[in-house]
């Protein structure tokens, strides 16, 4: 492997500013629960009076243990509303349960941040406008963004009581006095500061510790309840600005995305079979994403991840083969910005 020509474009096409795509591997170091994790949290945290109910969510538990999967034991069953409420509930508690309490750690600058730091990198090259694709609930790519100094484009106001519009992406925000910027963050499956009021009526809280009283979180659980809620507001808007973002993209630079989502993944991979360039940076590069870029045979490509515990594996255009780089960790988001900064 010709390290310095890998390098060479790691910080080449980094330096043009691609598009970020958020997984849920871009959360985990900070305590927020894996898919896994929620899985247990919800079976040890609910629990039903009526009948039905807890026959299915019995069934859920079972499934579940037998899966080890959340997202596919949710596809498998077809949901009570009753029960579906309770599991949107108890996920919106556990997740922002550790949302604050990364929240509190960065405002005391208690643990690095490296998404803040990227996100600062990679505003200024530009005319100061960066944008973000997160498949998460969480709030750390908003974090980023303030840390940052940029003006955060959801779809929402960003007042305390914020209301939604499909307007509010169309204005100049970049040129606002007194931000570095503007950072377009599209949150495909919702976010703990969105709920719906019993008229239908979408609103912005920022962190909030408990729900509203007769609200409802607006975050799309995995299941067929997926299909329904994203063909609603705000997430039509959301996906249709997103499925923009990545069509105009010169480029990709994915993190703890494991290719495994209906709304991102079909206009992501076109893009990349147009070859245009994409980096992946993970703990686990997954066989869904080898699939979508080294089985689609794609001509421009880093896929970086952890080898051995210790070392860093890169499957790469550049060379036929995956090649080990011994006691480097490279897979991570704060030694992958010392490579494109040195």
């Amino acid at each position: 492997m010709d390290f310095d020509a890998l390098l060479k474009q790691l910080q080449d096409w980094t330096n043009k500013v691609p598009l970020v795509i958020l997984g849920s591997g871009s959360s985990v170091p900070f305590n927020l629960p894996s898919m896994w994790a929620l899985g247990e949290h919800l079976k040890k945290s609910i629990s039903f009076t009526d009948p039905d109910d807890q026959i299915q969510f019995a069934e859920f538990v079972v499934l579940l243990d037998k899966l080890k999967d959340l997202e596919v034991t949710l596809h498998e069953l077809r949901i009570r509303p009753k029960v579906l409420n309770e599991i949107i509930f108890k996920t919106w508690e556990l997740v922002n349960k550790r949302d604050l309490e990364a929240y509190d750690q960065f405002v005391s600058n208690k643990i690095e941040f490296p998404l803040a730091e990227l996100t600062k990198y990679l505003i200024y090259p530009t005319d100061k406008k960066l944008s973000i694709i997160t498949t998460n609930y969480d709030r750390l790519a908003e974090y980023a963004a303030s840390i940052a100094g940029a003006f955060i484009c959801n779809g929402f106001a960003q007042n305390y009581l914020g209301h939604f519009t499909n307007q509010i992406h169309q204005s100049n925000l970049k040129a606002l006095k007194g931000f570095s910027g503007q950072v377009n963050i599209w949150k495909v499956h919702g976010s703990l500061d969105w709920f719906k009021t019993q008229e239908e009526l979408d609103i912005h809280l920022p962190l909030r510790h408990t729900i509203p009283a007769d609200l409802k979180p607006s975050i799309v659980t995995p299941g067929l309840s997926k299909y329904f809620e994203t063909q609603l507001e705000p997430f039509r808007t959301i996906l249709t600005q997103a499925d923009s973002e990545i069509e105009n993209a010169n480029g990709f630079l994915c993190i703890g995305y494991g290719f495994n989502d209906i709304h991102v993944q079909p206009k992501l991979i076109a893009q990349i079979k147009n070859n245009k360039p994409v980096i992946v940076i993970s703990k686990e590069i997954t066989s869904k994403t080898k699939q979508a870029i080294i089985d689609n045979k794609s001509k421009a490509y880093i896929l970086i991840e952890e080898a051995n515990t210790k070392d860093t594996r890169i499957y790469s255009s550049l060379f036929p083969a995956a090649e080990i780089i011994p006691n480097v960790s490279y897979w991570t988001l704060a030694e992958y910005l010392k490579l494109i900064k040195s």
